[in-house]
């Protein structure tokens, strides 16, 4: 009986492990393709529901590249961004939820910028593969009105006030 305890917690533990070796990995390719301005690669991690917020594929791409270009007028660049270890993976109407801490500093010719946001992610496929919703776009309350699928067992903080170091 003990063996067989053991046998169901390691192969628990293992499985837990694969998914969370899953999500942040996906997580790393979403932010590699966002530091190389690889638009594609980091279309296929937004959840869908934030391109219909954004108004569809087109003009969320039209609005990065207006970002693109004032962040070159600004000298303004991604310095980094660090993926923190997935909060407790939920499921709720058959998807797998969870919450990851995430840190962005920016720079720029008039000082440094820290953002700690969230990421929503959610896998409909058991965990094969993950949608992310960076919660700096939007307050907690607006993403859970627009999207009532989210667990009320996620706990999604709110936004933090970005810290500014100037030059």
């Amino acid at each position: 009986m003990v063996a067989l305890m053991v046998v169901v917690i390691t192969s628990f533990s293992t499985n837990a492990q694969n998914v969370i070796s899953v999500i942040r990995g996906q997580a790393l390719e979403m932010v590699r393709a966002l530091q190389k301005k690889d638009v594609p690669t980091l279309l296929k991690y937004i959840h869908p529901k934030m391109l219909e917020m954004a108004g569809g594929t087109d003009k969320l791409i039209r609005q990065m590249d207006t970002m693109k270009v004032m962040a070159k007028q600004f000298g303004a660049e991604i310095k980094r961004i660090n993926i923190g270890m997935p909060e407790k993976i939920v499921t709720y109407k058959k998807e797998m939820q969870t919450v990851i801490p995430e840190t962005t500093e920016l720079t720029s010719a008039f000082g440094d910028l820290s953002l700690e946001t969230s990421l929503v992610v959610i896998s409909s496929d058991d965990g094969k593969t993950w949608k992310f919703i960076d919660t700096g776009i939007s307050s907690v309350k607006d993403l859970r009105k627009a999207m009532p699928e989210l667990s009320p067992e996620l706990i999604i903080p709110s936004r933090k006030e970005p810290k500014f170091t100037p030059r």
